[in-house]
């Protein structure tokens, strides 16, 4: 019994090892969404909407302590050298004691201010909004570096492949010119040129490898975790027709300049509260010596309550001015918008263009390779034979390459751009 108990805990520790192992040795696929996603979600910069709302949500507290009643103690102890007093003969008048005491707890009040605290909460509510965009169009621009990262990777990649299938091709050739030097009809220079050529394709590739790896260091470091070299990156197929047509969201520097004149707005609208009048209630209640009886020299207690006024009737058109700039400013927020909006649209244009230029190179792509192909066979042939030498046949084989290199270059920029036009357009 027990060891079939055993024999059952060895098969299900082999069950787990071996589902472990799978999962561990499955390599990550990334997408460019993926990518843009994580990064604008865990990127340090986002926690800063959340600090700008609750250091504006304290602000607010703040503001709305205007409605409460505001209380004040005051204390006070004073000694005059003379004071004022009448003096008449025959009769005793009690003077003003030249030592003064007092304690008092003053309470205010605020009954009508013209809607100003109101204004007030609602500028400062706008001015966080205004910080909040100010910051989403930072987050924004990090797509621009997600995009490099990405791409770069899988064109470094494309290249790899490339490079090691040259290197497959000439190590083959290679294995063909030794015996070919051993039979006396190639030179041996032919084969340290090749030897020469193998090398340059291992710095090459070493050259990539750092690229590639710096390239996901800042890929790792905008999306807030470590992402293996291994990683497998999935290539999005863009379709232009859909990427041209799509509808545009809304890119957050409209969503910045429309909260900036929302906010001067509120500021106009604060500024002509201004010129209401205030009006609060006060109290005062308090003891000391004298009390409101300046003659009576001793402690006692008193209190006082009433109401006030205050209303600047006359500003000498100070307020009108201050509007005047508001407006101002609100012209120039139009003009940064228009700017902005025509730069975008030359932006698109030129993407558009790229587009198109990569598409058309497409076309061409196959055909110069399939040509360079049969210029390279042609060469290799040539080289068996001795008819010239592996400069001469790396000349082509490298043209031939080139070729493959420009295609997949072309294929990536293709994708790229279609990238980069939905991020210009807010896609």
């Amino acid at each position: 019994m027990n060891l079939g108990v055993r024999k059952c805990k060895f098969s299900l520790l082999l069950v787990f090892l071996f589902v472990f192992t799978t999962a561990w040795s499955q390599q990550e696929e990334l997408s460019i969404e993926q990518c843009q996603n994580e990064v604008q979600a865990n990127f340090p910069l986002i926690k800063g909407k959340k600090m700008l709302q609750e250091s504006s949500n304290l602000s607010v507290e703040n503001l709305k302590v205007s409605y409460l009643p505001q209380l004040y103690a005051n204390g006070k102890f004073s000694y005059q050298s003379d004071v004022s007093g009448i003096s008449l003969s025959g009769m005793d008048i009690p003077t003003i004691p030249k030592d003064q005491y007092s304690l008092n707890l003053d309470v205010e009040q605020l009954i009508y201010d013209g809607g100003k605290t109101k204004n007030r909460v609602d500028v400062e509510k706008k001015n966080s909004e205004v910080a909040i965009k100010d910051l989403e169009i930072q987050m924004y621009q990090l797509r621009e570096r997600v995009d490099a990262a990405f791409f770069g990777i899988q064109l470094v990649r494309k290249n790899k492949l490339v490079i090691l299938d040259k290197k497959k091709t000439i190590s083959k050739r290679l294995f063909q010119i030794q015996s070919a030097v051993e039979n006396g009809l190639v030179l041996a220079a032919n084969l340290n040129v090749l030897k020469a050529e193998l090398l340059l394709i291992d710095q090459q590739i070493q050259e990539l490898d750092s690229y590639e790896a710096s390239s996901f260091s800042a890929l790792s470091q905008l999306m807030g975790r470590r992402i293996s070299k291994d990683a497998k990156l999935k290539m999005t197929n863009y379709s232009e027709k859909e990427t041209l047509a799509n509808g545009e969201r809304i890119r957050p520097e409209y969503q910045f300049y429309s909260s900036q004149k929302s906010l001067l707005d509120a500021q106009n609208d604060l500024l002509k509260k201004d010129r209401y009048p205030v009006i609060s209630a006060f109290g005062e209640l308090g003891y000391g010596n004298p009390g409101y009886n300046l003659y009576n020299d001793g402690f006692d207690s008193y209190y006082m309550i009433g109401a006030k006024l205050s209303w600047n009737i006359f500003d000498w058109k100070s307020n009108q001015r201050k509007q005047t700039q508001i407006s101002i400013q609100k012209n120039l927020v139009d003009t940064k918008e228009l700017s902005f909006t025509q730069n975008r649209l030359i932006e698109l244009e030129k993407e558009s263009a790229q587009i198109n230029k990569f598409r058309v190179l497409l076309q061409k792509d196959e055909a110069i390779i399939d040509l360079q192909e049969q210029i390279s066979r042609s060469s290799a042939s040539q080289l068996d034979n001795g008819v010239i030498t592996s400069s001469d046949y790396l000349d082509d084989l490298n043209k031939e390459i080139q070729a493959k290199l420009n295609k997949e270059y072309h294929a990536i920029q293709l994708q790229q751009s279609f990238a980069n036009y939905e991020r210009i357009k807010g896609i």
